[in-house]
């Protein structure tokens, strides 16, 4: 493929038009307080904190007392399963249909396979990096779902959520210059495009490899849409990283425009990797469901983006002006956009809408009690009224269960803490 077929390609002018439909639905979005669902009281959240940490601490028991003789851990699986379901039962985290999707789809097997390939790919990847590229792997998931299939670990599948540490995170790396980004970004257009090149160093060789091995499965001729989105988001990020380093304001830089498109450009690559081919209306979907992403991974790094001089539509805000309403428009733009999908088939359509609508919720209100200096102090307070837990539960959240991480032994029975995890979920 050369440069002036990608210009010209089906998935180029989807994305053009695409950008336009987001960015105008995302200016339609209502930026009045969104239609929550019942506030949480005080002694709720209490319940609430007290309830999670019972479960963690017997969860991470659990994991210490794993069983040497195989014959018992499947009864230990049950005693997990039991007290995961009477969880939740109790709290309205996460219902009974969303842990099915989860969970009894297979999902967490193909997390394990995941995690065993990552680590003969590259024994030396990092645990944000993995945590990253899984979260990809997931999303696909939820793609197969949508488009009707099962939940199954392609080769695609791994060799793209293995792209995104090697890729997203080089970008996103202050300590290289933007020169060394820009030169090796042009030598992995040339290589998406077809060229044959032989890497320079062990960095492009493994992203050289995981361009072949998509290739394995897909021949570029018979699939040429796969290869075209793989462009189309790769050139997002190099947009986007043209803009790394200096601090703009609104209207000085269409920021909004190149976060849709960066998005919109990821997901619907996801899709084409899990179908190969896609109607017009399931990628615009994916398209939509990746511009809600991104915005809520935004909101989640404002402060760190703005420290970096990372430019989003919420680091241009930081420190300027409250977020108040750019985050009424987020919520209701995940209110609507989920509302009015109606392009698929599959048997629990509704149910998978439920589980992104409020997991999309759940990272945004993570992110408000993340960054409450971002936020009026009345806006923030009223907010605070629908979050699950109290604020300062919720920011050490994350840490409180990294320390818990750290102190436990790397195995228990003869196996790794990460294989005991899976197979309890599993």
């Amino acid at each position: 493929m050369k440069n002036l077929d990608y210009l010209n390609s089906s998935v180029s002018k989807e994305i053009i038009e695409f950008k336009d439909i987001f960015i105008k639905k995302w200016w339609e979005s209502s930026k009045l307080f969104p239609d929550l669902d019942r506030k949480t009281s005080f002694f709720q959240k209490l319940t609430k904190e007290k309830e999670t940490n019972v479960f963690i601490d017997f969860f991470v028991g659990a994991i210490k007392s794993f069983p040497y003789e195989i014959d018992k851990r499947e009864n230990w699986k049950q005693k997990i399963r039991l007290s995961m379901d009477t969880f939740l039962k109790k709290s309205d985290l996460m219902s009974i249909e969303d842990k099915n999707i989860l969970l009894d789809t297979g999902m967490p097997k193909i997390t394990q396979e995941f995690l065993k390939e990552a680590q003969y790919f590259n024994n030396k990847i990092s645990m944000s990096d993995m945590g990253q590229a899984i979260r990809n792997v997931w999303i696909m998931n939820i793609v197969q779902l949508l488009l009707g299939g099962k939940p199954e670990m392609t080769t695609a599948v791994f060799a793209y959520s293995m792209l995104y540490p090697y890729t997203d995170n080089y970008l996103d790396n202050p300590n290289i210059s933007k020169e060394e980004k820009i030169l090796i970004s042009d030598r992995f257009e040339k290589k998406l495009e077809g060229v044959h090149l032989e890497p320079n160093n062990s960095y492009e060789e493994s992203l050289f490899k995981l361009v072949d091995m998509i290739e394995t499965q897909y021949n570029p001729s018979e699939y040429p849409e796969i290869f075209q989105s793989l462009l189309s988001i790769h050139r997002a990020q190099i947009k986007s990283l043209l803009q790394q380093g200096r601090v703009s304001c609104p209207y000085e830089v269409d920021i909004l425009g190149l976060s849709i498109e960066k998005g919109g450009a990821s997901v619907l690559a996801d899709a084409y990797l899990v179908n190969g081919k896609l109607d017009s209306e399931e990628a615009k979907f994916f398209f939509g469901y990746g511009v809600l992403l991104q915005i809520c991974d935004d909101l989640q790094d404002g402060i760190e983006d703005w420290s970096n001089k990372h430019m989003t539509i919420i680091s241009q805000l930081a420190g300027k002006w409250n977020l108040d309403t750019v985050t009424n428009g987020l919520i209701n733009y995940d209110f609507e956009f989920l509302e009015n999908t109606d392009c698929f088939s599959c048997d629990n359509l509704i149910n998978i809408k439920e589980l992104i609508r409020k997991n999309s919720l759940m990272l945004i209100f993570f992110a408000i009690a993340k960054n409450k200096k971002l936020y009026s102090h009345k806006y923030f307070k009223k907010m605070e009224g629908y979050f699950p837990y109290r604020t300062k539960y919720m920011i050490n959240f994350y840490n409180k269960l990294r320390r818990k991480y750290l102190k436990m032994d790397e195995s228990y029975g003869g196996v790794s803490i990460e294989e005991i995890i899976i197979f309890a979920l599993s």
